[in-house]
């Protein structure tokens, strides 16, 4: 993997999630076999970003401990806002003068090929700040882009806080953005709390540089779903959604015959071999691998087993568990933690 020099990216992920009403930080949630958290974690790295700071909250141990020692940690003790949180990386960014990207924590389409477009444009054209924008068919809560008559950006306005004519405006903050570093972080101190939620938001540093006389362009990414975000349960069950509809197309172009894809429903993590049929109302997850030529479904659910090439399963649940080479499985049966021997066929055990 090429590395982008002279680049750092900050991962701002100590926001309280409430909107998610869970006792887990909102960036645990599973989607798709992984935390949510991950996705992002993994797209800088494959970015090829040199250095990656993570802004977790005083309760953030198990987002350090998911994430692991490829990344630096700053804590945020108190959610006092993305502005806020910024200010708590300075310390991992002291004498970084290159290009410091900053992105959200709940953003698990964002692709390496976005964020290397964005870090290319902020060069190409020697901006002081580009940020992601996009425009929504129907308009999230997200910050309005508002510009002069020319076009300029002129500041970010938050959902919350503008105007019936400014929630008018169809292009949107997506919070990804890319800084010279030394031009930025000074400037973080000039930041205030006088909003509706009383939070030092990073949007103002827009403004802010506008007002310095430094330069503003933003990316626009067209596909809105690249930039979806993750506030609540059902921002959740969209994305998932979107995921496994992603991975059914993958499985289907390599050779993977899925009966109905609106009915089944594969991890990223899964890896299934060719000529295998896979039948309505079927999960597959965690790490499980499926060998060339099985039938599976209707009816399944596997987690985190290996199935062998040529077995047949119905109607059935599988979990931590081997079935070799042609074994038959099910109807009607449950495995846990076990293995069924070549072509020996599953007893029916009652749920």
């Amino acid at each position: 993997m090429e590395k982008i020099e002279n680049s750092a990216s900050v991962i701002l992920a100590a926001g309280k999630g409430t909107r998610m009403k869970s006792g887990l930080n909102k960036l645990l949630h599973e989607i798709s076999g992984n935390p949510l958290m991950k996705y992002i974690a993994d797209t800088v790295i494959e970015a090829g970003i040199e250095k990656n700071i993570i802004v977790i909250g005083k309760n953030g141990d198990e987002l350090r401990k998911e994430l692991g020692v490829e990344f630096e940690y700053a804590v945020q003790e108190e959610p006092l806002g993305t502005g806020h949180a910024l200010i708590c990386a300075k310390e991992h960014l002291k004498g970084f003068t290159g290009d410091l990207c900053v992105f959200v924590g709940d953003a698990p389409f964002l692709t390496a090929e976005i964020i290397k477009n964005l870090i290319k444009k902020h060069r190409d054209i020697n901006a002081d700040a580009t940020l992601i924008t996009t425009i929504f068919p129907k308009t999230p809560p997200y910050g309005r882009i508002l510009r002069d008559t020319t076009g300029k950006i002129l500041r970010i306005v938050e959902a919350k806080d503008a105007t019936r004519d400014e929630l008018k405006i169809r292009e949107v903050n997506t919070s990804h953005y890319c800084f010279k570093a030394d031009i930025v972080l000074p400037l973080l101190s000039e930041i205030n709390n006088d909003n509706v939620q009383k939070e030092y938001y990073l949007t103002d540093i827009i403004e802010i540089l506008v007002n310095h006389k430094r330069k503003v362009d933003n990316l626009l990414v067209k596909d809105y779903h690249i930039v979806l975000g993750i506030n609540n349960r059902e921002d959740l069950a969209t994305a998932l959604k979107i995921m496994y509809q992603q991975k059914n197309k993958y499985f289907m172009n390599s050779g993977v015959t899925i009966i109905d894809p609106g009915s089944t429903y594969i991890d990223n993590s899964v890896k299934i071999d060719v000529d295998t049929i896979i039948y309505p109302f079927t999960f597959i997850e965690k790490n499980s691998i499926i060998g060339s030529g099985c039938v599976i479904g209707p009816f399944v659910k596997i987690t985190n087993s290996l199935i062998e090439e040529n077995c047949q399963i119905q109607y059935a649940s599988i979990d931590n568990s081997t079935l070799a080479k042609g074994s038959v499985f099910g109807p009607f049966a449950n495995l846990k933690e076990g293995k069924i021997q070549k072509n020996n066929k599953a007893p029916f055990i009652p749920r």
